[in-house]
């Protein structure tokens, strides 16, 4: 405690420095734009660290009593360094009511500071809702979501979203990540990512999405008869923007999937192109959707809409297309019924009884290193 009071005073002691620095002109001197980017380089702080320093400095005589309050380890600065930007805001406001500081410290002396944050935003909507509302605007046009594909088709994902549009996602994700049993010991993290996963796949199936080039949004993958087969010595399939894939996940795809027939000749030019197919029909699957209302693995309570046809004896291997060798299964489960290496046993009442792993098969997640830059 007495540590994290020193470092405050030090900060508060830099700030005042800071401000004042902020003042002068010095930082055009030295070539740079603003006094942040000069602190950001010469002092080795990022940008909102610089921000907030000269915040706090320049906004010291409305805010006496809370650098008191601070000086004498009553107030943390971090505190007052939220206090600092809504003073900023309500002096950078032409329309906004003048600054008073007491209210503000009084519920900073009282409140952590998740909450103590959530009172500034409050004190600055209540004295300018047009800047309030401005700076939400700001953060929706800050979004940015940058997809990277890595080594072996991997995806590495980084982005912003204003909060509005981060709760809409967080809120959608929470709801499909939650655990599916008690056998379920994913992380939080895995499941999170599942879940986007499950996410896109649901809005492919749904067929809803703008046509690109005459066609819906769709994943394709090409594929030798011998791979969809899994014999040995067959290579792998090819899905197209990740790479090659193996047999497993070929089968999982191809489970409930239009299909094209390509014949090619001895120096590969086509021969012969078939026509499209789609497995099961419309009316299996709706006979489907009567039989289950949603995912048929044991403990899972996936809707209907979310699942996708799963042949129990897949049709590559002979296995037939029709009601007695077909079941839903929704994303995750119809991942581990292929590349997760487990078994579906169905009763002698048709309903799926239990699952039971293939012996020796356990699979263990690793995430891929992420690539360079």
């Amino acid at each position: 405690m007495r540590l994290r009071q020193i470092i405050d005073r030090i900060e508060l002691e830099f700030s005042a420095v800071a401000g004042a620095f902020a003042d002068t002109e010095e930082e055009e001197w030295q070539g740079c734009v603003s006094p942040p980017q000069w602190m950001r380089l010469e002092c080795g702080m990022t940008s909102a660290g610089a921000t907030t320093a000269i915040a706090v400095g320049s906004q010291a005589t409305a805010l006496a009593e809370s650098i008191a309050a601070v000086e004498e380890g009553k107030l943390g600065f971090a505190h007052l360094a939220l206090m600092a930007g809504t003073a900023r805001a309500f002096q950078e406001s032409p329309t906004a009511t003048q600054f008073e500081e007491r209210p503000l410290l009084d519920q900073a002396m009282a409140h952590g500071l998740s909450r103590f944050r959530t009172d500034c935003a409050h004190a600055r909507h209540a004295h300018d809702v047009e800047a309030f509302q401005a700076e939400q605007l700001k953060d929706v046009e800050a979004r940015t979501l940058d997809v990277r594909t890595g080594e072996g088709g991997a995806v590495f994902i980084r982005g912003f979203l204003d909060p509005v549009g981060g709760a809409t996602l967080c809120t959608t994700l929470d709801a499909l990540a939650q655990r599916s049993g008690s056998d379920d010991d994913r992380s939080r993290e895995r499941r999170y990512a599942d879940a986007l996963v499950e996410l896109a796949g649901h809005r492919l199936d749904a067929a809803d999405l703008p046509r690109a080039g005459g066609q819906r949004p769709h994943l394709q993958v090409t594929t030798s008869l011998e791979t969809l087969m899994g014999l040995a010595g067959s290579p792998a399939a090819m899905l197209e923007r990740a790479g090659p894939i193996g047999t497993a996940t070929v089968q999982r795809l191809a489970c409930d999937s239009s299909l094209t027939r390509v014949l090619l000749g001895t120096d590969s030019a086509v021969v012969d192109v078939g026509r499209a197919r789609r497995l099961p029909s419309g009316p299996m699957r709706r006979a489907l959707r009567a039989r289950h209302a949603g995912c048929e693995w044991p403990g899972c309570d996936r809707p209907a809409s979310w699942t996708a046809a799963h042949h129990i004896k897949h049709w590559a291997r002979g296995g037939p297309t029709d009601l007695d060798n077909l079941v839903l299964l929704c994303h995750r489960h119809h991942w581990l019924a292929h590349e997760g290496g487990w078994t579906l046993v169905r009763g002698v009442d048709g309903q799926m009884k239990s699952v039971a792993p293939i012996p020796g098969v356990r699979w263990r997640s690793r995430a891929p290193d992420a690539p360079d830059g």
